[in-house]
């Protein structure tokens, strides 16, 4: 199938996401049974969701069954890829990866190790390149080491895991550093040219947004800068190491670290007072742009695949609120719409 069809289909695919009107619907259901049975007569979920029973279902099932449906949903666009789809659908498989391993040391760093299992979304295990029963057996962090043996994680995650007093900080740097590294090592293996370009600066707005949300977070809220910038992926597309140092040297460090996400964003406006909002505004936009003006299958199944992600955050978070009874004017300022 030539590209462009590729393209075309991805971009029929997101034509059937929920619309803003469909959110404002959702939010005022007053109960996460009301709303999957919404979901029941929208395309995209229709199929997935029909043999659910709403009137029984739990928070963490519908949640679920959300992302499995977005897991599903894109996995099968991927099959209509000319090129290496394994290459293609990798990048999706890979951030699924790390989260679970970073979510993996968490939990076993605090103990809570039935957490992870209870979060874990089975239908990725095929997928993945460590044996997440394994690394959900694991009693500490030298044991998550072995549990990882023969991955790209290990020789870099191995001293970080085996330090006596372990920074679960820089192991989550590490990982995402694992990850940028593996996608660009993939680009360069199967693009050329513009396109290339296009994917990486793809990552590399990423890493610029998590590298200011972490500090964002740490600085909020426990104040202090001795360690912050040691914690960054040394990756960029518009964020510098020195622009966050100016930031913290601030008066305001806070504020300053939030101007900066207008700055990383050309200018981009502020879309809401909560940074990470602001920021995932910004992206979902940008994202909907390159799916809808590129012509190469893997940035618009990458585009794709981040839209997804998207959905799927807005959904669970939706479903979290109906859970707690908040206001539907209190969800809202939550979605990326």
């Amino acid at each position: 199938m030539a590209n462009n069809a590729v393209t075309a289909k991805a971009r029929a695919v997101y034509g059937k996401f929920l619309k803003k009107d469909d959110y404002i619907s959702l939010i005022h259901k007053g109960s996460i049974a009301a709303a999957i049975a919404f979901l029941k007569t929208k395309p995209l979920y229709a199929d997935d969701f029909a043999d659910v029973a709403e009137s029984s279902i739990r928070r963490k099932q519908a949640e679920e069954l959300i992302h499995k449906n977005a897991f599903d949903n894109y996995m099968r666009v991927c099959r209509f890829a000319s090129g290496d789809k394994t290459g293609i659908m990798s990048f999706h498989i890979k951030q699924l990866e790390c989260e679970q391993l970073t979510k993996a040391i968490i939990a076993v760093s605090s103990g809570n190790q039935e957490d992870f299992v209870m979060s874990y979304p089975e239908y990725i295990s095929e997928h993945l390149a460590f044996d997440p029963i394994r690394l959900a057996a694991s009693k500490n962090l030298p044991e998550v080491s072995a549990a990882i043996k023969g991955t790209m994680y290990r020789k870099a995650l191995d001293p970080l895991l085996n330090d006596p007093k372990p920074d679960i900080n820089r192991i989550v740097t590490m990982i995402n550093v694992c990850y940028i590294k593996w996608a660009f090592e993939q680009i360069e293996r199967t693009e050329r040219g513009a396109a290339a370009e296009q994917l990486k600066e793809f990552f590399l707005r990423k890493t610029d947004a998590d590298n200011l949300l972490m500090c964002y977070r740490l600085k909020s809220t426990f104040g202090d800068n001795s360690s912050i910038t040691e914690l960054l992926i040394p990756y960029h597309k518009r964020l510098r190491t020195r622009d966050i140092k100016e930031a913290l040297k601030m008066q305001d460090p806070v504020s300053a670290l939030r101007d900066l996400f207008v700055k990383i964003r050309a200018a981009t406006p502020a879309y809401s007072d909560i940074p990470e909002i602001s920021v995932n505004m910004a992206d979902h936009k940008y994202f909907r742009h390159r799916l809808a003006v590129s012509t190469n299958e893997t940035e618009s199944l990458y585009a794709l695949m981040m839209l997804f992600r998207t959905e799927s955050m807005n959904l669970c978070r939706i479903i979290e609120g109906l859970r707690y009874g908040l206001p539907p004017e209190e969800i809202e300022k939550y979605l990326i719409i």
